[in-house]
């Protein structure tokens, strides 16, 4: 089970997870094999570490008690194991009791270590190693714990902005559906009738108008039954018009008496539905204003391609008004046509007056992904606040990720440092055995020494033999010939000198281990 989970993970988290585990394993055994007291410490240090950092992604609390228990076996030399076990154990445990018993068990354990390995314990003892632990897995465990609250709460609020979201589309669904039922139903009911009648009273005449209106009215019936057709459609299977159609438009409005002209400019380009959908509209609307309020005037269809918007506009001279009244809800419409499409609508008379209407469309970045149904989504944030959400928890969570990569290196430098300054010490004052062997009975004393460590050596040390009459030092051996001590106790290099001469050398277990 935790192979398949560190299968499931990322390739930053898995790096992130192999150098975790190389780190605590390091930094956990280099101090064990320097201090241990028997030689079986480190190996059992150096191969529990990396499996309960493993295993603390599947089982965490069995992870966080093994190494409290494999602490008190090794007299609790994995103390930084209790460090990075801590904060993981109680981000991953949502049970409190399991968390509270966990922790308990890790403090129970290293006072049994302090009173096993060390000195019987008292009150002050128990005081201190407590305030130990608190610092060593307290704070830890308090600052995973914090992390844990804030993700749950991060992961409820995008759950919830989700849902929310949710149901305004499915409200918006449901209010689209009963308003394109009504608009069908009014069209159906208002228009259709008159518009057959048109049809009726046409074909009782024979003259070229009446072929003419004819022909109009029967246009007027086709568009209204396609209008019916997508009021019954979802909006990703309507068809919209197409600014192709711009010629049969001006071709009708020069069949009723006007000059139209068409005028395209820039290097045209693939529209979203919606764009197209609303300059077509708009050229649209601007013809048949000019028909009825400037009928016998010069029309002018244009469509300008700018580098980052389209401009669709309709321009007419003055002519004769054959619409009594208006309403103005022309232009409201269209106004509200043109917003949900992200862009702007102009209207307004011109010298000799005349009028102008023109749309300011702006190119969507996808126009296969542009949005189709913008104009059901209501008031409110629009659809894509989902999105912006889940954007910002995954910036939190890569911040998230940048700070724990901040503190694993700044431990891994730490450590670093550590182990390097341990190791520079132990060798600046212990021997080498290669040293040892290179020393030979009566060299010159002064050559001997500039060989040796510059401090006085081992003070006491129990063992080897008496040389009358000489002076003798002893110095540790190097911590690679430490580890190969089975014994436990330390290696001791003795050099003895007399009248300025190694007279002697010894190699010996101190045995005051």
């Amino acid at each position: 089970m935790t192979l398949a989970v560190l299968r499931r993970t990322g390739s930053w988290r898995l790096t992130y997870e192999i150098l975790l585990t190389v780190l605590v394993t390091a930094g956990v055994t280099v101090p064990a094999a320097v201090a241990a007291v028997y030689p079986a410490v480190p190996w059992i240090v150096g191969v529990s570490t990396p499996l309960l950092v493993v295993l603390r992604l599947v089982h965490p609390l069995a992870a966080y008690t093994g190494a409290a228990v494999i602490g008190l076996c090794t007299g609790g030399e994995n103390s930084l194991l209790l460090v990075a076990l801590s904060a993981s154990f109680s981000y991953r445990v949502a049970d409190r009791r399991q968390l509270v018993a966990g922790l308990v068990v890790a403090w129970a354990c290293l006072l049994g270590a302090v009173w096993w390995w060390e000195e019987p314990l008292d009150g002050t003892t128990v005081v201190l190693m407590s305030a130990l632990f608190i610092l060593l897995a307290g704070f830890p465990a308090a600052a995973g714990r914090l992390v844990r609250r804030r993700r749950t709460l991060l992961a409820a609020m995008h759950r919830r902005n989700v849902q929310l979201h949710d149901e305004r589309d499915e409200a918006a669904r449901q209010a689209q559906a009963r308003e394109r039922t009504r608009i069908a139903r009014d069209l159906h009911d208002s228009l259709g009738h008159k518009l057959t009648l048109i049809s009726l009273y046409a074909g009782l005449a024979h003259d070229e108008n009446s072929q003419l209106l004819r022909e109009a009215s029967a246009a007027a019936m086709t568009e209204l039954r396609q209008i019916l057709g997508i009021l019954g459609q979802d909006d990703s299977q309507s068809p919209a018009p197409s600014l192709t159609g711009l010629d049969e438009l001006a071709a009708n409005a020069r069949a009723a008496g006007s000059r139209v002209t068409i005028v395209r400019q820039g290097e045209e380009r693939p529209l979203a539905a919606l764009t197209e959908h609303a300059a077509y509209r708009v050229i649209q609307e601007g013809v048949t204003n000019a028909l009825r309020h400037a009928h016998g005037g010069d029309i002018e269809l244009s469509l300008r391609y700018e580098s980052d918007a389209l401009i669709a506009g309709v321009t007419n001279t003055a002519g004769q008004s054959v619409a009594r009244t208006t309403s103005g809800r022309g232009l409201l419409g269209l106004t509200e046509r043109v917003r949900v499409a992200g862009g702007m609508l102009y209207h307004g008379t011109t010298a000799g007056g005349g009028f102008r209407l023109a749309a300011t469309l702006p190119y969507p970045e996808d126009p296969a992904e542009a949005p189709r149904t913008a104009a059901a989504a209501g008031p409110g944030p629009p659809p894509a606040a989902r999105a912006d959400f889940a954007d910002l928890v995954n910036r939190d969570r890569r911040r998230s990720r940048f700070v724990l990569a901040a503190a694993t290196l700044a431990i891994g430098g730490v450590l670093a440092l550590c182990v390097a300054g341990l190791w520079l010490t132990t060798t600046l004052s212990t021997v080498q055995r290669a040293t040892f062997d290179r020393v030979h009975i009566g060299q010159n004393a002064t050559e001997v020494r500039a060989l040796l460590p510059d401090d006085d050596g081992v003070t006491g040390a129990v063992g080897g033999r008496p040389v009358p009459g000489a002076t003798c030092e002893d110095h540790r051996a190097a911590v690679l010939e430490q580890l190969a001590v089975v014994t436990g106790q330390d290696l001791i290099y003795r050099f003895c000198f007399r009248d300025g001469t190694l007279v002697d050398k010894q190699e010996f277990l101190d045995q005051r281990s």
